[in-house]
Parts: structure tokens; sequence; C-alpha cells
């Protein structure tokens, strides 16, 4: 008997994965194109801060420029707590569902303004019992670290709407007023204060830029944050902790080494394990450009599998050739990066950015494995996972610090990333097994 049913479905089956292979190559298309608005972007926000702290040195003095930094550092990462995770959680959010941004934003915003209040009083109780000039410092620096984390936020929304164009316009502009405010306040009083009082100028300047900009463009907004859902605070918090608590981790685990170093070795070995460090940080931002403009496509193809394996398999192919391309260029030629970078006396980090380099393809393959994780919902493993790789990472260093001192701390760095890659693909296997977990 002839079989009339199966070409149907056949058909049907043929014209979903064409639709998803269109689809896929439009998302590719505008992704690349993104890539590259924030790639040209980068350099120009660089180049601001690094002129701002070439001038700020010597107008500051050592002790006026380590107070600064130390306030800047300190206000940065408490300011980092208010954001709740709610920016990957918008993006996220936002990638699968627009029509819904008024409510998503407009939940995430209330959430992030009560987390502040608490952020305020610290900053406000540190800065009485600091005083004086530290105190008016760390004061100007709390209220620009908050709006910085403000305008990191808007940078969430316009990458859950795939305009990284108007991302690049909001760091720039914040880049470039902190500048110009940042230099005419030097010139009128050479002190931390003044100085933390013309960056804050800058960043209340580029948060009037990015409201206008998101009411205008997005038609969002305090006054445009839609009907209160009931429970959906409660949702979004729940959905979005895990999220921020993974991020606070993987700070401690990527920050920790330097204190055990500081127990177990010298202070010339904390600067030559830092020296190496800050080049290998530094080569964050590749994949981090590189999941900025795919991961809202990512995040939105969790609904169709056939797209959802050509993303990541694309995305791996993609961070392990960049990977091991600026590894192996790093390790080749640490010899003339740590001279050319820190001029004479840094020769001991060489050992330590060698072995670093080696990470750099693993690190970049990381970048996307937790991200696959995130668009696929599992962020309980990805918080999983952080706090197992702080006990990795603690355990590596107390056991190879004390012999090798920072090239053992950069061995640490390198076990770390490789225990995270296989707890990343243990889950996404596991996931595929399972589409429901």
């Amino acid at each position: 008997m002839p079989n009339f049913v199966r070409p149907a479905k056949d058909a049907e089956t043929a014209s979903a994965t064409d639709s998803s292979t269109s689809i896929f190559r439009d998302e590719r298309r505008r992704a690349v194109a993104n890539a590259v608005v924030k790639a040209a972007s980068v350099p120009i926000e660089k180049v601001c801060r690094l002129l701002l702290m070439l001038v700020a040195a010597p107008a500051l003095g050592v002790a006026g420029f380590g107070s600064y930094q130390f306030a800047f550092a300190t206000t940065s990462m408490l300011a980092v707590c208010t954001d709740l995770g709610m920016s990957v959680w918008t993006t996220r959010a936002l990638a699968r569902d627009r029509a819904a941004a008024p409510a998503i934003v407009g939940t995430a915003l209330r959430l992030r303004l009560i987390a502040s209040g608490p952020y305020l009083v610290i900053v406000a109780a540190a800065a009485v019992a600091s005083g004086g000039v530290a105190g008016h410092t760390l004061a100007l620096l709390g209220l620009a670290a908050l709006l910085n984390a403000g305008l990191d936020y808007l940078a969430a929304v316009f990458r859950g709407f795939e305009r990284l164009a108007d991302e690049a316009r909001l760091n720039v502009a914040r880049a470039l007023f902190a500048l110009i405010t940042g230099l005419c306040a030097l010139q009128l009083r050479r002190s931390p204060a003044a100085l933390a009082g013309g960056l804050l100028a800058g960043v209340t300047v580029t948060a009037a830029y990015g409201l206008v900009l998101l009411r205008r463009r997005y038609g969002l907004g305090f006054q445009a944050s839609g009907r209160r859902i009931p429970g959906a605070a409660r949702a979004a918090f729940g959905e979005a902790f895990p999220l921020w608590l993974a991020t606070l981790l993987s700070l401690l685990y990527f920050k920790g080494d330097v204190v055990i170093l500081k127990v177990f070795s010298t202070d010339a070995e904390i600067g030559a394990y830092s020296a190496a460090y800050k080049v290998f940080e530094g080569l964050m931002i590749v994949p981090a450009v590189v999941l900025a403009a795919t991961f809202t496509p990512l995040a939105r193809a969790k609904a169709d599998p056939d797209r959802q394996r050509r993303w990541e398999g694309a995305l791996m192919a993609v961070l392990l050739a960049l990977g091991v391309l600026v590894g192996g260029g790093v390790y080749l030629e640490s010899h003339r990066i740590v001279g050319l970078v820190y001029r004479g006396g840094f020769a001991r980090a060489i050992p330590s950015l060698r072995v670093l380099a080696t990470a750099v393809p693993i690190l970049f393959l990381n970048f996307g494995l937790t991200h696959f994780l995130i668009a696929r919902d599992l962020e309980r493993r990805n918080l999983l996972f952080a706090a197992f790789m702080l006990v990795v990472n603690v355990t590596a260093n107390l056991i190879l610090i004390p012999r090798f001192g920072g090239t053992g701390a950069a061995w640490a760095t390198l076990i770390t990333e490789l225990a995270l890659t296989a707890c990343c693909v243990a889950a996404l296997a596991a996931g595929r097994r399972d589409p429901h977990p």
C-alpha cells in the first residue's frame, strides 16, 4: 500500500530545516556586523581611559593616585552587587520575547533600585568613617560607580535588542565624557576628590544620554515600565540570582591567587605574576566581544534545537581558533611582550605569562560553554560549577604556589580552566540527552 503520510511529514521536516537554516544565516550576518561594531568601539574606550590615567597619575602623585585607585576599585566592586544578575537575565529575556520588553525592563529596574539602597548606605558609612579628602573621594566615586552599573544595564538592554551600535555609542560617550570632565577637574584642582567629581560629572551626562536613547529608540524607561505582573519580580530574581552569584564566585577564583601569593611569596613575585596576569586578563576582551554579539541569537535558539546546535558548533570553532591564534602568539612573543609593556625589571613575569598563554584557548572556549549553559536556562549548574572552581583553584594554588611561586599560580589557573571545561561539556551533553532538565 502506498504511503501518503510519510512524504508529507518529510516535506514538513525539510521545510522546518530550511527555515531554521535561513534564520541562522540571517542571525549570523547580524552577529558579525554587531561584532565588528563592538570591536571598533573598544579601542576608543580603552585609549580614553588610558589617557586619563596617564595624566592623572603624575598630577596626583603616587600617594594621591593610590588613594584614588583604592576608592575606585572598592566602589566598583560594591556596585557589582546592585546588578543582581539582571543584566544577563534581561538580555536573555529580551532575546526571546521583545514584546514583553516594558515588563522585563521595568521589573529589572525596580529590583536594581531596591539593591541600590544598601549600597548607598555602605558607601556613605565608609565615606564618613574615612573623612576628609578620602571620604569625599569615596562618596563621589560611589555615586559614579552606581551610575556606571546603571549604564552597564542599559548596554544589556541594547544587546537584548541586538543593537550593539547603540551600546557602542553609549560606551564611547561614557569614555569621552569621563576623559573630558576628568581632565577639566584636574585643571581646576589636583586632588583625588576633584578627579572623582570630574568622573561623576561625565558619567551623569552619559546616564542622561543613555536614558534619552532608551526612551526615544525603544520606548522604555522608568515611566514606561509596563503593568506590574504579580510574582514577576520574585520569578525574575529567582532566575537572575544564580547568574549574579556565579559571577561573584568567578571573581573570587580569578582574583584569589594574589592573596595566596601574598602569604607564601614576596612582593616582587606578586608584582611579576600580576604583570603577566594583566596581559592574560586583557585578552578576555576578544571572547567578550564575540559573545556580546552572539548571545542574543544563542538564547533565542533554545526553542530550535537544530539552530542551537549550529550556533554552539560555530561558536566553539571560532573561539577555539581565536584562542589558539592569540594564545600561540602570546606564548611565542612573551619575552617581547613583557619587555615592551613593562620595560625592565619584569623578566620573572615571562614564565608565568607562557603558562597563562597555554590557558588562553581553554579560557576562550569556556566563555562560550558557560554562555551555552545560560542560554539553555542552566544557570544553576553554572553556579554549581563556579563554586566548585573556587575550591579547585584555591586547592591548586595552595599546593603549587609554595613550591613554584607565581608560575604555580599560573598553573593553578590552567588547571581551573580545564576543570571548568570538563564540567560544562558534561552538563551540555547531559542536556542534549534530556532536553527538559
